[in-house]
């Protein structure tokens, strides 16, 4: 007889429930394993474009001139991929590096850069990895119209009076380009004399101290003005460096233009008293501190060279022993044996300073170029003319407060 098999209800039911949840349990991996078909919903997806943290940084360079015609006074954009910009600083082919300040994007330097040069542009970078590495380009500058300038007087055994003094090929008219110029130009001074720099007229530049140099003094001049803006599309063209020294004595020159005497000091002590002949009325010398800024064994006076012509009744052409010139418009010391009778009596001159063979003789083996000549008081009967800071060394004609106003900055 058959025997009938009987399935336990317990594990029929167990297995259908064990059998559902396995069931269910491969639906779950399923779905877990089947995830979107949209790829950029998926990191690990094949073609995204996210970063990983690994890609290398790279760096671009350019100005709003491009990278090959950059513009002296441009600023630089400096775009950072796969890192960020910590600092920049440029190149040139002298090996000398130059800072700047960096703004999100703009590097500002704090010089102007040489017209016409390739630099390289180093920018230190921290990667997505937060390490440190440098990046570099090369750009380079246009080449521009530039002014040249000239240091004067660059020299040693100065007079104490004798600024630092530069003068330009053309004039520099705007305030802002006189500022620009200033804030590249720097002086040390030893022994420390304060001082200023300051405009006379508009083609020159000088730094004077306070007071007249203490003997003795060095000062060296560094003038950073390659690529100064000073015009429409123009700039300077170079940088220069150079020292001047002053004299171990202070050499002092009085003239009193009522007395028709002029006394002469070392180091506060007076040498001599010299009689002059001064400039008579109708051609006063003027009056004021002027500074000595050419000394000649001998010279040609030309009164041609002011207008008066040489065969005319007060005309002259003739040769003059030791002079010395103070201003640009003719006025000298100088030698004058015609005009012996006349000193420390009477002004005869055209303007110049008479004085005797032996007194001017001597006076050249005093002085220095670069010492101050004072004129105080009037010509008797004539009238009181003022020397023009233009018209020579002319910084000493105003007072500390007056001279710090010539300055643009």
């Amino acid at each position: 007889m058959p025997t009938t098999q009987h399935t336990d209800p317990r594990l029929t039911r167990r297995g259908v429930i064990v059998a559902a949840a396995a069931g269910a349990g491969a639906l779950g991996l399923a779905a877990c394993a089947g995830g979107s078909a949209d790829p950029s919903q998926n990191g690990s997806a094949k073609g995204s474009s996210t970063p990983t943290g690994t890609e290398s940084p790279t760096v671009t360079v350019t100005s709003a001139h491009g990278t090959d015609a950059v513009l002296p006074d441009d600023t630089l954009t400096v775009t950072v991929a796969n890192g960020s910009a910590v600092s920049v600083k440029a190149t040139g082919p002298d090996g000398v590096a130059f800072t700047g300040t960096l703004d999100d994007t703009t590097w500002k330097p704090d010089r102007a850069f040489w017209p016409g040069t390739e630099y390289t542009v180093s920018v230190d970078v921290m990667t997505l990895q937060n390490q440190e590495t440098t990046l570099t380009q090369k750009i380079t500058t246009a080449s521009v119209e530039t002014l040249v300038y000239e240091p004067v007087y660059s020299q040693s055994d100065l007079g104490v009076a004798m600024p630092v003094y530069v003068q330009f090929s053309d004039t520099i008219d705007l305030p802002e380009h006189r500022a620009a110029i200033e804030k590249q130009a720097s002086v040390t001074v030893t022994p420390e004399q304060p001082g200023s720099w300051g405009w006379v007229e508009d083609r020159i530049l000088m730094w004077r101290p306070k007071d007249y140099w203490a003997p003795g003094t060095t000062v060296d001049v560094h003038l950073a003005f390659a690529g100064v803006k000073v015009g429409d599309q123009q700039y300077l063209a170079d940088d220069t460096n150079y020292s001047i020294s002053i004299a171990g004595t202070k050499v002092e020159l009085v003239c009193d233009l009522g007395s028709q005497h002029m006394d002469v000091y070392q180091d506060g002590s007076l040498l001599r008293t010299c009689p002059v002949s001064t400039g008579k009325v109708g051609h006063e010398t003027y009056s004021g501190t002027k500074v000595i800024m050419q000394k000649y064994d001998t010279f040609t006076m030309d009164s041609s060279t002011y207008g008066v012509p040489a065969d005319s009744a007060e005309g002259y052409k003739t040769e003059v022993p030791n002079c010395q010139r103070i201003t640009w418009s003719g006025e000298f010391l100088h030698s004058a044996s015609w005009s012996v009778g006349s000193q420390g009596v009477a002004p005869t001159s055209h303007g110049c300073t008479n004085l005797s063979p032996d007194d001017a003789a001597w006076l050249m083996g005093v002085t220095h170029i670069g010492d101050p000549v004072v004129f105080n008081g009037t010509t008797p009967g004539g009238a009181y003319l003022a020397f023009q800071p233009g018209d020579g060394i002319g910084c000493w004609t105003y007072d500390w407060d007056g001279w710090q106003k010539q300055s643009a900055l």
